[in-house]
């Protein structure tokens, strides 16, 4: 009985760390250095704000539509582009990847200026509020915490060897 709760415990470690790797790798690379620019440039173009005020005047079901929609199409080209690239077309999975960033995008943006809204749907805030409650463990968890720190110290390692690297060549080549 001890090895099977072992062995369950190392599976469940393992569990832990791919979900928080996962998180990592979307809210760093994802999230921060590609979606959150778009999210924001999108935010405020003069078209978005008149779709805001259409949103906010329009039935919530066709909100709750159009949020789910994109996030469906958004969310399916991203399991597509791993596909695509594994067959043998990297430029054609980097350019429907960037097409569901935009979509993604566009869904979060939905979500953000229609959140009371979308809110009101018990589904969608039962759901909303898991996904908190799951970002929350990862976030309280040892190996979220050790991971965020490696990072950042790479993350620090390359900026101090990207610059005396340029350091170098400026100074050897351009004296």
């Amino acid at each position: 009985m001890e090895i099977i709760k072992n062995l369950l415990k190392k599976l469940l470690f393992l569990l832990q760390i791919t979900l928080i790797l996962i998180y990592v790798t979307l809210e760093e690379l994802v999230w921060e250095r590609f979606a959150k620019p778009i999210f924001r440039y999108i935010k405020y173009l003069k078209p978005f704000e008149k779709l805001e005020q259409l949103l906010s005047k329009t039935n919530k079901y066709v909100v709750l539509l159009v949020f789910v929609v994109s996030l469906i199409i958004g969310e399916g080209l991203g399991v597509l582009t791993p596909i695509i690239a594994l067959k043998g077309y990297p430029i054609l999975a980097i350019v429907v990847y960037a097409l569901k960033l935009l979509i993604a995008a566009f869904a979060f943006w939905v979500f953000n200026t229609q959140k009371k809204l979308l809110l009101s749907f018990k589904f969608v805030a039962y759901l909303y509020e898991k996904l908190m409650l799951l970002i929350d463990w990862i976030k309280s968890t040892y190996v979220y915490n050790y991971t965020k720190e490696l990072i950042h110290r790479v993350k620090i390692y390359i900026k101090v060897k990207y610059r005396n690297i340029k350091n170098y060549i400026l100074n050897r080549f351009w004296r």
